[in-house]
């Protein structure tokens, strides 16, 4: 029996994590299955943060059942996108492209290591941030005003939400219309 079987939408849904998340265990099972081994079970996870350019440097987001919009969710989702794309990007994955070509793999993502020195101090500044936030100052955050260009604390908070229930929920609650 599917743990989703209950229920009344096809699960998973047409988006793209489900098929990223899945393809390191579809690798694993290729290897498996030609070593005749055990495979191992894909479990989706229950939802997703889904963004949606609006072609206006601004987005929209929902996580959670509630809604967010504004040039920090436009930010917030280049930042994701760019950082994806840059696993399929030669210029990161090969020392030297332009005259080596594919010859030098970088080593375990060396090349990575800058940009995620950098990207991990900044995340790591909004996680301690984020920590020891009040409900309060997180709704004020997620219903930042359609200027505001910085996203990571709200990133963050939406880290802490899929861990902490009562702040969850009490976002959430803060969030809805009234």
């Amino acid at each position: 029996m599917s743990p989703y079987e209950h229920l009344d939408r096809p699960f998973p849904p047409k988006a793209g994590v489900y098929a990223v998340r899945a393809g390191p265990i579809i690798t694993k099972n290729i290897n498996h299955f030609l070593n005749g081994e055990d495979l191992e079970e894909y479990v989706p996870q229950p939802e997703f943060l889904a963004l949606l350019m609006t072609g206006d440097k601004k987005a929209v987001g929902t996580r959670f059942g509630f809604t967010f919009d504004g040039k920090w969710v436009w930010n917030m989702k280049d930042f994701i996108d760019v950082n994806f794309m840059k696993l399929f990007d030669p210029y990161f994955l090969f020392n030297d492209y332009d005259n080596k070509g594919f010859s030098e793999p970088v080593e375990n993502n060396e090349l990575f290591d800058e940009d995620q020195k950098s990207n991990n101090e900044d995340k790591e500044r909004a996680r301690g941030v984020v920590a020891d936030m009040s409900v309060e100052k997180a709704v004020s955050l997620m219903k930042s005003g359609e200027e505001e260009e910085g996203f990571m604390e709200q990133f963050m908070i939406l880290e802490r939400m899929k861990k902490d229930e009562e702040f969850r929920d009490g976002v959430i609650d803060g969030c809805k219309i009234k």
